[in-house]
């Protein structure tokens, strides 16, 4: 639930930087500046772009058939992270090259992990960050400041990681993806249908890499 009684929204207005106390001049500023500084980075290194600008976010893509070079992605980030760095804006943001396109998100990941943290009553040490974009010009870098990261290259590894937790934890993975049906072949055939779940879960993977 995102707004009125019991939402994120209003739960978590006690953080200074929640999205609740955001005001939408601010925001309108953030994605102002940035939609400027890419039409200039867009001139300036001669890109086939075009811009496109959403409620909270500005991208930076390529026209249809064309490619971006990830130094001129690179290039356009750093531009609009000094120029808001150095604003009077106080709103936390992201900038950052998505491999194929540029963006400019009001917030970040650093704000969103504080907000679950808080809603859901998580410590940061009981927190885990999965992503794979953790340099300066990626949209995971600023989540490292508030739990434990764990730098992934692609949806298996993610896979991985979560089985692995799940087994050291002693859930069951089905008792994850299906729990109706898991707890229905738990009454029926007690402690052995259990063990027969669990040996559909392939950990083939994780106990190659043990």
């Amino acid at each position: 639930k995102e707004n009125g009684p019991g939402g994120w929204m209003n739960s978590t207005k006690h953080m200074s930087e929640s999205p609740g106390n955001w005001s939408e001049s601010e925001v309108k500023s953030v994605l102002d500046m940035a939609e400027a500084s890419f039409n200039s980075s867009m001139e300036d290194q001669n890109m086939r772009a075009r811009i496109i600008r959403k409620k909270r976010s500005v991208g930076l893509i390529p026209k249809a058939d064309e490619k971006i070079t990830r130094e001129a992605l690179d290039e356009a980030v750093l531009r609009i992270q000094s120029e808001l760095d150095n604003s009077k804006i106080n709103l936390p943001f992201c900038a950052f090259n998505g491999g194929r396109d540029a963006w400019v998100d009001v917030g970040n990941k650093r704000v969103g992990v504080q907000v679950l943290q808080s809603y859901l009553g998580v410590p940061p040490e009981e927190s885990l960050h999965i992503g794979d974009q953790f340099l300066n010009t990626g949209n995971d870098f600023a989540a490292r400041s508030v739990c434990p990261c764990v730098w992934i290259t692609s949806p298996e590894e993610t896979s991985y990681i979560l089985k692995s937790i799940l087994r050291l934890a002693g859930v069951p993975l089905m008792a994850i993806l299906n729990p109706v049906d898991y707890e229905d072949k738990k009454q029926v055939n007690g402690d052995k249908g259990k063990k027969g779940i669990e040996k559909k879960v392939d950990f083939d993977e994780m106990e190659r890499r043990t």
